[in-house]
């Protein structure tokens, strides 16, 4: 028997711990997608696996990430978020008062 007759004729070898840390840089990332994606399937998002359990979302996202359905992404950036007008009028006039104090702390340390 090959490796992936194997695979297939137990499924839980496919959700070994080993076979999901492949899938993520370490174990805390791989944590926080099957908690995402958990979260998710319970607010009513589809499951990408047929042989999910309706019972169960963290199973749902754990065979999700264990059959490449679902791929742990680390971005490098945050994304921009851009603030209603009042928000941004607000934290524009907050914003100034704590440039005034940088400066002038900054003032007495020079």
């Amino acid at each position: 028997m090959t490796k992936e007759q194997e695979k297939k004729s137990t499924p839980m070898a496919v959700l070994s711990i080993d076979n999901l840390l492949s899938k993520a840089e370490n174990k805390f990332l791989l944590s926080n997608a099957i908690a995402g994606r958990a979260k998710q399937v319970s607010e009513g998002s589809l499951p990408y696996v047929s042989d999910f359990d309706p019972t169960n979302p963290i199973v749902t996202a754990i065979k999700e990430i264990a059959n490449d359905k679902i791929r742990i992404k680390v971005l490098k950036t945050a994304p921009k978020e851009t603030p209603k007008e009042e928000e941004a009028e607000a934290l524009g006039e907050e914003v100034s008062v704590l440039e005034e104090l940088s400066r002038k702390k900054n003032k007495k340390y020079k």
